[in-house]
């Protein structure tokens, strides 16, 4: 799944805003052919694993069983809901006995999730599991109920989620989290990996490098397009990627850098406010911040002119900032020298 989600992204024409992004998930299979649907609503967000869409085998579970699937709003790839970066928690809570909890009521949801179903049983409602063509479709004929919740009816942003338990003769799902941590992580290589490729003139002289954008320019923050005039070249230290027309930047003639977020993904998830950019004589660092750890704040835009709410300390030590805001904490940033 993970791997679904990290694909090419270049963009040859405009995509409107529906572009293919980092961190995208496909739509469960509703009618288990394997083939995730063309797009997924609030009421069939929960479904099969789509397996050929993933390009998997025809995975089962010890019972014989496909395997069940959920996928957030914000992460599923049809329609897309916009932003999506590391910003951006999941939507399903998982619950589990001993009292560990992904809460999407507090911001800490998973983005998907996957069921082994195992065999049939007596629900505690009640319902007897029939597994036959008629009930192939009903969630309740696979997945169980127990204390904290069911995962048949699970309800997407609340507390009542998924539910991890031991197994009993009422209750037999194997449920694993995809959570937001693991996925942001793989989001933020792939973002690095795109802008690579657009600074692959870095490995020489480059005489179209720009300077960087400063971090107080807050007209480079959010998902809005850019205009001439705005998010300039301004400082010749650490600070954000600038509009920057006659930069040599080879895919920005592929919209990847040029700040219309009708062109492509980068600019309308919100991407340039968590990418920073040092120029130097032959070559460019860039870093691609984590998502941000329990003291860093990133609601107004003053928070957002510190390096401190994007960067961990070790970071910007490497980098050879001072900042006496940043967190001590282990750095989850992605830096490519």
């Amino acid at each position: 799944m993970l791997a679904y989600a990290y694909q090419p992204l270049v963009a040859t024409r405009p995509c409107g805003k529906n572009c293919a992004r980092p961190g995208d998930l496909p739509c469960p299979d509703r009618d288990n052919d394997g083939i995730a649907e063309v797009n997924c609503s609030k009421t069939s967000r929960l479904g099969r694993l789509p397996w050929r869409t993933l390009g998997l085998g025809d995975i089962r579970d010890g019972s014989g069983e496909r395997l069940w699937y959920a996928v957030s709003e914000r992460y599923k790839n049809n329609t897309r809901v916009l932003p999506l970066n590391t910003d951006t928690p999941g939507s399903w809570t998982v619950r589990t006995l001993n009292g560990m909890v992904w809460d999407a009521t507090q911001g800490s949801g998973v983005v998907a999730v996957i069921i082994a179903p195992m065999q049939p049983l007596l629900r505690k409602d009640g319902w007897l599991q029939q597994r036959d063509v008629l009930s192939s479709e009903e969630a309740r004929h696979y997945l169980d109920l127990s204390g904290l919740g069911d995962n048949a009816s699970p309800v997407e942003h609340m507390a009542q989620g998924f539910v991890q338990a031991p197994a009993s003769l009422s209750f037999n799902d194997v449920v694993w989290p995809v959570t937001a941590t693991l996925m942001h992580r793989r989001m933020q290589q792939q973002v690095l990996s795109e802008l690579k490729r657009a600074f692959r003139c870095i490995g020489r002289a480059c005489a179209g490098l720009p300077l960087s954008a400063a971090m107080a320019d807050r007209s480079c923050l959010g998902d809005q397009s850019l205009s001439a005039g705005l998010c300039l070249p301004a400082t010749s230290g650490l600070g954000r990627l600038p509009l920057a027309a006659d930069a040599n930047w080879p895919l920005a003639l592929q919209q990847m850098l040029d700040g219309d977020a009708m062109h492509h993904w980068f600019q309308q998830n919100g991407w340039r406010e968590q990418v920073f950019y040092q120029p130097g004589p032959q070559r460019a660092t860039l870093v691609v911040a984590g998502e941000k750890l329990l003291p860093q704040m990133r609601l107004t835009e003053t928070d957002k002119s510190s390096f401190a709410a994007y960067l961990e300390a070790a970071t910007l030590q490497k980098l050879q900032i001072k900042d006496a805001n940043a967190i001590d904490m282990p750095s989850n940033d992605s830096m490519e020298p």
